[in-house]
């Protein structure tokens, strides 16, 4: 068995050559999967007639009324988007076909876990971790978008 095989220079490239057309395929492929200025979802919501109001860091609502609960914690097949969100559709006692979850943004100031306190999954913690600060903030929002207004006293206002 032979390896040389009979092949012009330019089909058989040195190590050097392969390593430069490497680098450069993957230079290409890099700056094409990274998004370019107006596109995407920065430049979608930069368009939307309306803003959703996001009373905290977990929640926010859009003005059909659907909710998006972001969670700190990965889904891992353990069902922790499912009850993440629950918690705060229990609170805000939304319908639960409004109800998304997205993944929280790396901000280990916001969405730090409080049992290790850093932003990260493990230990079957989602739960445990964060039902109180996610019951906490559904129902902040709940009173923050659906509270009355104050009554009017009918008086003349008072000097000051």
């Amino acid at each position: 068995m032979t390896t040389d095989l009979d092949l012009p220079d330019a089909v058989r490239p040195s190590r050097r050559t392969f390593l430069k057309a490497a680098g450069a395929v993957a230079a290409v492929g890099l700056t094409i999967g990274f998004e370019w200025a107006g596109t995407g979802r920065r430049a979608l919501a930069a368009t939307a007639p309306e803003a959703a109001f996001a009373p905290n860091a977990f929640l926010r609502v859009a003005p059909d009324n659907s909710v998006t609960v972001i969670a700190k914690h990965v889904e891992m097949g353990q069902g922790a988007y499912t009850g993440i969100a629950t918690i705060v559709a229990e609170e805000l006692d939304a319908n639960w076909q409004d109800v998304r979850v997205e993944s929280a943004p790396a901000d280990a100031k916001r969405y730090a876990n409080l049992a290790f306190g850093m932003q990260g999954t493990g230990g079957s913690s989602a739960m445990a971790n964060s039902w109180m600060q996610l019951r906490e903030a559904g129902a902040k929002a709940r009173a923050r978008c659906w509270s009355p207004p104050p009554p009017r006293s009918g008086g003349r206002p008072r000097p000051s």
